[in-house]
């Protein structure tokens, strides 16, 4: 497959675009492919500024809005697309708040000549992607179980789209699948007997597991290119705000439900610096200053953030000067 013929789908949430928009430009810069916007619960005036860039440029697709009355979950936005679109052999997404460094499309094109599935995609904020034994959650950085079993990532992922739809079919499994009560029960006895049975599981995870249940091939492999921030949209869109119906500016004021969380305090740290430095910059306004009194490595990951972001919101100018911005 040609890196051109490829399309990667970008689902967008609440009100994030005009602060996000800049890492998607990036990964505009960096790669032949085209893009599909997906709006999943959007502001009417992020959708018009999605339509606006598609209408000025071939690199965006279409924006396809969600036919849903509140924000579903990445997984499901995502089936709604696979059902609902067919780009060829290739079923592609990408997480909204990754930076790309340099050319990334046609190095997993060519893994994907050998795998049904290639992942990608770590986060800033962590240094663990292995769940720990015992514990009974598949969160989105778990990309490896304890004994080296490949759950796979949801932040960056090609499929063998036949592949996909025939292992979703057979065991009746979507990508937006979290737990016990979404899959039949001949589905989780080939779960528990592949020793993979939890409580919940974030975006892809099952499907990944129903996939290589079924022989399938799944690799997951990290590529320098890319800077994956991890948590952002979350941040700026939680889903317990309404945003296609908020008659105000659609930004949610506050901090989200989930960060209040236990073991997710970087994460918590990282996206909110990066909210409000993507904030200040697209405003002309000062960025925050780095905290006092952090430990070295969260400073030196706050440090490098602030950098990567300054110089991507400078380069993001030829877009945004594409409608009139």
């Amino acid at each position: 497959m040609r890196e051109s013929d490829l399309v990667w789908n970008v689902v967008w949430t609440g009100g994030v675009y005009p602060h996000l928009r800049h890492f998607v430009f990036s990964l505009f810069d960096r790669t032949e492919a085209s893009f599909r916007f997906v709006a999943n619960n959007c502001t009417p005036s992020s959708v018009e500024q999605m339509t606006a860039l598609g209408e000025a440029t071939d690199r965006v697709v279409e924006t396809l809005v969600l036919d849903v009355d509140r924000m579903v979950p990445h997984g499901a936005a995502l089936d709604l697309v696979l059902d609902a679109r067919d780009d060829g052999p290739v079923f592609a997404f990408i997480d909204v708040d990754i930076k790309a460094l340099a050319p990334y499309t046609a190095d997993f094109l060519h893994r994907l000549e050998d795998h049904d599935v290639v992942t990608s995609g770590v986060e800033v904020w962590t240094e663990e992607n292995t769940l720990a034994e015992g514990e009974m959650g598949v969160g989105g950085r778990h990309f490896y179980d304890h004994d080296g079993f490949v759950f796979g990532s949801p932040h960056v992922a090609l499929y063998d789209r036949e592949a996909l739809l025939d292992t979703s079919a057979r065991w009746e499994v979507g990508l937006h699948c979290g737990n016990r009560s979404e899959m039949p029960d001949r589905t989780w006895a080939r779960i528990e007997e592949m020793g993979r049975a939890k409580m919940a599981y974030d975006t892809a995870k099952v499907v990944n597991i129903m996939m290589q249940a079924d022989g399938r091939s799944l690799v997951h492999e990290e590529h320098e290119a890319l800077l994956h921030i991890g948590g952002v949209s979350h941040y700026l869109a939680p889903p317990e705000h309404d945003f296609a119906t908020d008659k105000t500016s659609g930004e949610f004021e506050g901090e989200p439900k989930w960060t209040r969380f236990q073991g997710i305090e970087l994460r918590h740290e990282i996206a909110r610096f990066t909210s409000n430095t993507l904030k200040a910059l697209s405003s002309g306004t000062v960025p925050p200053a780095i905290g006092d009194g952090l430990d070295a490595p969260t400073e030196a990951k706050l440090r490098m953030v602030r950098d990567e972001l300054e110089s991507m919101v400078a380069a993001s100018r030829p877009w945004l000067e594409l409608t009139g911005e």
